[in-house]
């Protein structure tokens, strides 16, 4: 398995960096700025510093569906949207910043893992997965979108 480590996050930004700005995306309605915001949320939901997404999970979302997906078993499904309640009140996945305040984020991430000083949140669905499991669903995710735009 690969591990988010600077090669990888060095990878990632040379791959979104190629996708052109008008690509259209195989499913979904992202396109390259929103895919970076979204991503940006990501990790920075991951570090416990993004808009408070209340907790949507139960027993089988952290005891079935996290493990299958953590282990690749099943993909991360296409097209998720937060429920209808959550938008109607603004809530979004997705903050703002470029590229460069991915690659940014991603590294500041890096150098907190590397000290031992990040203590994940939980998942807004899968509950408290940890380091390994925001590793991993990291990876998973980032790969996930990267085929989105076929990059």
């Amino acid at each position: 398995m690969r591990h988010l480590d600077a090669d990888y996050v060095e990878e990632l930004i040379a791959r979104i960096r190629g996708i052109p700005d008008d690509a259209v995306p195989r499913w979904g309605v992202l396109r390259k700025q929103t895919l970076i915001e979204h991503l940006v949320w990501t990790v920075r939901h991951s570090m416990g510093r993004s808009t408070k997404i209340p907790f949507l999970g139960n027993w089988f979302t952290r005891r079935v569906v996290a493990p299958l997906i953590l282990r690749g078993i099943l993909p991360i499904p296409r097209n998720l949207q937060l429920p209808r309640r959550l938008r109607a009140r603004g809530l979004t996945l997705r903050e703002p910043g470029d590229l460069e305040t991915l690659h940014a984020l991603l590294d500041e991430y890096l150098n907190l893992v590397q000290a031992d000083e990040l203590r994940p949140a939980r998942h807004p669905v899968f509950g408290d997965i940890g380091l390994d499991g925001w590793e991993r669903l990291h990876l998973r995710h980032f790969a996930h979108h990267l085929r989105q735009f076929d990059a």
